[in-house]
């Protein structure tokens, strides 16, 4: 989107604040010794003081009528706690658990930071709490309007989202790639249960009682590798989740995250969709358990990111893509080495694009 249409788009939110006044840009930038960067200043000056973006929106300047945080009033507020540590830095929106958007205002596209104090010191002591979002403020309001920031935010996090965009995807004329011949679901579960350092096996109990709390039934496949193979842990990416059990990790359990993001009101995804290995990326592998034969599917909310002279590339840009593979073609294609340890997960979407070619593409999922 341009500038005038981001502004327009902002504009046609409805229940804004008022706009800022002159003066207190004025002041603002005064305060910080720098010109606010020119997309963000007209945003103040033309369409609100504050209160647009993500959620409640950023935070406004001077004057605003901001109510949403109870600490901090506007980023004038907020400066003298970040300056002397964190120069030209802003901080504009809170996600809370301590978590920030935090923009540069030393460069005229306001490239984007996120603000994340949770890491573990222990594991991580050289982590710097600040993090490049690779993206601009124009980039950042963009996926904040369209309601993708939010949904890449809730199923990974803002850390997750910068890796995805740190380098542009491979598009589908570009990839070298042939499929490999699936293997036989025997002889899927005989290779990962060789495999070195497996979990447990779940009990026959807690995958029933996982399909009975999510209301449906896991293809036939997926059950054997819980039961025979390992609870999770194990295939692409960060490894399968598992299913509820003694000594899990709940927040890498499938029914965990079916109740996060497929239940309630308004679910990510229609009905029988299982979120079933994330890539670390904002990018996971469902597999839709309403066909045995387990169809996969890529959540994919902050892409594609192709380059400049790509973007008028044939490729998906529904957050939710069929792999054009089924659970067994997935997990071949783990075991035949597709899935390697350098395999850019954002290359997902070309992976699919190439199968499409052979492979018959199915239909929209209903919900």
């Amino acid at each position: 989107m341009t500038d005038d249409e981001l502004i327009e788009a902002v504009r046609a939110i409805p229940g804004l604040l008022p706009p800022a006044s002159p003066e207190a840009i004025d002041e603002v930038e005064r305060v910080i010794g720098h010109s606010l960067p020119p997309l963000l200043r007209r945003l103040y000056l033309e369409a609100a003081n504050g209160g647009f973006g993500p959620r409640t929106g950023i935070l406004g300047v001077t004057g605003s009528e901001y109510e949403h945080h109870f600490e901090v009033a506007d980023i004038v507020d907020m400066y003298p706690d970040t300056r002397d540590e964190w120069p030209g830095m802003l901080w504009l929106f809170d996600w809370g658990c301590g978590i920030w958007s935090v923009m540069d205002f030393r460069d005229p596209a306001g490239p984007m930071w996120v603000w994340d104090p949770n890491c573990d010191a222990e594991e991580s002591p050289d982590e710097v709490p600040l993090t490049p979002q690779n993206m601009t403020l124009a980039e950042w309001l963009t996926e904040s309007l369209s309601g993708n920031l939010e949904k890449a935010f809730e199923t990974s996090d803002l850390v997750a989202v910068a890796e995805r965009r740190a380098s542009f995807d491979v598009c589908p004329g570009e990839l070298e790639y042939t499929p490999p011949e699936c293997l036989p679901d025997d002889e899927i579960i005989g290779t990962m249960s060789a495999l070195p350092c497996l979990g447990s096996p779940a009990s026959s109990a807690a995958v029933t009682g996982a399909e009975r709390t999510m209301g449906l039934s896991l293809p036939p496949l997926l059950r054997r590798l819980y039961l025979e193979v390992a609870n999770g842990g194990v295939g692409p990416g960060r490894g399968i989740q598992g299913v509820p059990a003694p000594g899990a990790h709940r927040a890498r359990e499938i029914v965990f995250s079916h109740s996060a993001w497929s239940s309630g009101p308004d679910p990510f995804v229609p009905p029988g969709f299982v979120w079933l290995c994330s890539w670390g990326t904002a990018i996971w592998s469902l597999v839709d358990c309403r066909d045995p034969a387990g169809p996969m599917w890529i959540w994919d909310p902050v892409g594609p990111h192709l380059r400049p002279d790509h973007t008028g590339a044939r490729v998906d840009p529904s957050t939710l893509t069929p792999q054009n593979m089924t659970l067994a073609e997935w997990l071949t294609e783990w075991l035949t080495g597709s899935f390697t340890r350098d395999f850019r997960p954002s290359t997902l979407r070309a992976v699919a694009a190439r199968r499409g070619e052979v492979v018959s593409r199915p239909g929209p999922p209903a919900g």
